[in-house]
């Protein structure tokens, strides 16, 4: 029994050795397909992997010793006597303990996966306030001496304007920043300096640098005033336009157009004159629906890190070489990198992704675990009760009351294993409520799919056996001992 144990154990081991190696090989495809922007070394160490190898034939041999411990103790008279009155003998109640215990586990592991799996749809379902299909975005940095005799506004001016008349772009802007960074990295407070409330305290606003065409290429709407112009530029007082809500925060009884606010504690930022106010935006797929932003001329100010960001018709990456060489055709800036906005937000969201890649990996694991010991389990019983099963149906039992025999067993593990597991799942998924979005960690839809596919995986799992119990011939069943 205990060579049996041995040797099952080590073909385990080498299995799981060839799923593991098969399973990097393809998160290594996975990610440099893109679907997952991280670098990550997951190719096969043989330490890690001697090391799991050890520890699964370890257990093995281990969960083998108490069976054949007690084998090797048994008095052979009472084996025989066992044997010969054996009549529906079913798994011990350790057994049926540990599938129980089984079970619940993977129900916990498949609350946390769908509470993960849902939060991540409800942040890929956030309505930002703008369009993010068909973005492209380019960081630029200058050429070697590439803003010597540098005039700013006539260059950016041109830039734009050659890059918009390419073929699949429709629109171009340039920005201090990508849209899809998180607000935290770009916050000031606000305060109005005009208007009946220039006393009141200060908000926590986002705030961006953006030239002419930004709102129109992010399809961002302006509810009252105007765009920036290439007018806007050093030689004009400040101007500013703000989110609607700011508005309302700033000058909730009188119109914004106009008033004064001041923005940090830059000096060059203390008057700003309000030209316009735009549609409230999401400065991150995360959090932060509705920030309050303030977004300032980039001609007026010189120190800025030019984002190209440019409105395509039809696939965005499609027309990036033609605007690479456009933009090095004019012999002073390169782009640094090219993506989509698509892109970026996929970016923002990989801790989310991978949280939810792994606990889904884990849940499909665990489901896969249960599967195998409720078909394990009601195998053995099947073949424990061939006997009585054939005494059943040689006194009129029809197949249904023999399934219904065989599969209440499962019924009654499964059952009780969600009774366990319910509450355990209740109580830790309140660990991860930080990390949901959108969703309670109590949430009743997921908890609901997770026991139903439960129930489904373990019903699946039981067919076999039961249709097996079902197809036993009577006289087969009672010559078996």
């Amino acid at each position: 029994m205990l060579t049996e144990s041995l040797l099952l154990s080590v073909g385990g081991a080498l299995a799981g050795l060839l799923l593991a190696r098969w399973a990097s090989r393809f998160l290594v495809n996975f990610m440099w397909a893109g679907l997952i922007p991280l670098v990550l070394d997951l190719s096969s160490d043989l330490r890690v992997l001697g090391f799991t190898a050890t520890i699964a034939v370890l257990t093995g041999i281990l969960f083998g010793l108490t069976p054949a411990w007690r084998a090797a103790r048994a008095d052979p008279g009472r084996l025989l006597q066992q044997y010969s009155q054996r009549l529906g003998g079913g798994v011990g109640r350790v057994g049926r303990l540990l599938v129980s215990v089984q079970v619940a586990l993977s129900l916990i592991s498949l609350v946390a996966a769908g509470l993960f799996v849902r939060s991540l749809q409800n942040l890929r379902s956030v309505d930002p306030g703008f369009r993010s299909q068909g973005l492209l975005i380019m960081l630029l940095n200058q050429k070697p001496g590439g803003y010597q005799n540098f005039n700013r506004t006539a260059y950016y001016h041109e830039l734009t304007d050659r890059l918009s008349r390419l073929p699949g772009a429709s629109s171009v802007c340039l920005s201090n920043g990508m849209v899809g960074l998180p607000t935290d990295y770009y916050k000031e407070p606000v305060s109005a300096t005009s208007g009946a409330f220039s006393l009141s305290g200060s908000v926590e606003a986002a705030y961006n640098t953006v030239s002419p065409g930004f709102f129109e290429t992010l399809g961002i709407p302006l509810l009252k005033g105007r765009d920036f112009s290439w007018q806007d530029d050093q030689h004009v007082p400040r101007v500013a336009i703000i989110s609607q809500n700011l508005a309302r925060q700033l000058f909730p009884s009188s119109d914004a157009l106009g008033q004064h606010i001041r923005l940090g504690t830059s000096r060059e930022n203390q008057d700003l004159q309000i030209v316009g106010v735009a549609s409230n935006i999401s400065f991150s797929p995360r959090r932060n629906r509705t920030a309050a932003a303030v977004y300032l001329a980039y001609l007026q100010d010189e120190y800025n890190q030019p984002f190209v960001q440019v409105r395509t018709r039809g696939e965005p990456l499609a027309v990036a070489a033609g605007l690479r060489h456009e933009i090095g055709a004019l012999g002073r800036e390169y782009p640094l990198f090219t993506k989509t906005l698509s892109q970026e937000f996929d970016r923002i969201l990989l801790p989310e992704r991978l949280m939810t890649m792994l606990s889904g990996s884990f849940g499909v694991l665990a489901l896969l675990l249960v599967s195998i010991g409720l078909y394990g389990l009601l195998s053995y019983t099947v073949t424990r009760q061939t006997t009585e099963i054939g005494i059943r149906m040689a006194l009129g039992a029809q197949p249904k009351n023999v399934q219904w025999l065989v599969l209440r067993e499962t019924l009654l593990l499964v059952l009780i294993g969600v009774a366990i597991g319910l509450p355990v799942a209740l109580a830790s998924s309140r660990l991860i409520s930080s990390q949901l979005f959108g969703l309670k960690p109590t949430d009743p839809l997921t908890i609901a799919m997770a026991t139903l596919l439960l129930l489904a995986v373990a019903a699946v799992a039981g067919y076999l056996p039961v249709r097996r119990a079902s197809q036993v011939d009577p006289m087969v069943a009672l010559r078996y001992e």
